[in-house]
């Protein structure tokens, strides 16, 4: 709960700042904003690796560790280039933002293709 509050009194800080930036020197309000950002996401972080850890432990050495793993991968994908992608937005940047998103999903497809093969594998099969 505490952290909670510590994130919400950084974003708050961090827009207000923005705030302030942008009406006394407007150049530096975007690079307010993703040290904010970056802050946040730090944090973010750091509060996940507990989790990640967890989960790994759980699915260690059975069957779902490929694809815990590969999910595990794409979250972080996902993740990052979102926030990449929030960062090219602040700065005015749609063409470049959806750029990077695009190019996430392609890393993730390829990620996913060989569960995708396992699971047309395991389908075929079964019909066999």
């Amino acid at each position: 709960m505490n952290d909670v509050i510590k994130i919400c009194g950084i974003a708050i800080v961090g827009v207000i700042a923005v705030g302030i930036m942008r009406g006394l020197k407007n150049d530096f309000a975007g690079y307010v904003s993703i040290a904010t950002g970056t802050i946040l996401f730090g944090w973010a972080l750091a509060a996940a690796y507990p989790l990640i850890e967890y989960v790994k432990t759980i699915t260690e050495g059975n069957v779902f560790s490929p694809y815990t793993e590969t999910v595990l991968k794409a979250l972080g994908i996902a993740i990052v280039s979102e926030s990449a992608a929030d960062i090219c937005r602040d700065f005015g940047e749609t063409a470049i933002a959806s750029k990077v998103e695009f190019a996430a999903k392609s890393v993730i497809l390829l990620l996913a293709m060989p569960v995708v093969m396992n699971l047309l594998k395991l389908a075929f099969g079964v019909m066999e």
